[in-house]
């Protein structure tokens, strides 16, 4: 098995998480807050889409993001930068509702791109330091690591607010 595949593994078994997370959930559901300073499902799922985007498309490749390049914020009323990493209650708040169908297309449309440079990288690339200004310590692999860690922590995040509202495995 090579680094490509278990990249792979980690991203699909992320995807079919999520998935199962959001399948059924109403729009109330979706924008319950356990307190006024926590997030909600819907930013949840809009963050690591935006992130997988802006890691993917901004810090490897150095190109516009998907959100960016498709005109997503205009389908979703939002502004067209940020992703959502340090906001605050009334950024998130804030958020417009969004259709969860659409927002999954998006989602889809950032994987696909994923995919692409997944596909197109050496496992020389791994070490590659794309040199931006955030996270210059940062390569290409390590990337990687932390795009698997951090949507797997969201993923687990948003089963728990469904889990808070309909009870476990509901």
């Amino acid at each position: 098995m090579d680094f490509k595949q278990i990249i792979r593994m980690g991203l699909e078994e992320y995807t079919d998480e999520i998935r199962k997370a959001l399948d059924g959930l109403t729009p109330k559901e979706r924008r319950f807050q356990p307190t006024p300073e926590s997030h909600h499902i819907d930013f949840a799922f809009w963050h690591i889409i935006r992130v997988e985007d802006e890691w993917l498309q901004g810090f490897a490749r150095g190109v516009p993001t998907v959100w960016v390049r498709d005109g997503w914020p205009d389908r979703f009323a939002t502004a067209g930068r940020g992703s959502g990493w340090g906001y605050d209650a009334e950024q998130i708040a804030a958020l417009p509702a969004f259709d969860m169908d659409e927002m999954m297309s998006h989602f889809d449309a950032v994987r696909r791109e994923t995919l692409d440079y997944l596909d197109s990288i050496t496992e020389k690339d791994l070490d590659t330091f794309p040199q931006r200004e955030r996270r210059p310590e940062y390569n290409v692999g390590r990337m990687f690591s932390h795009l698997l860690v951090e949507e797997s922590q969201h993923a687990g995040q948003i089963a728990y607010l469904r889990g808070m509202q309909r009870g476990l495995n509901k």
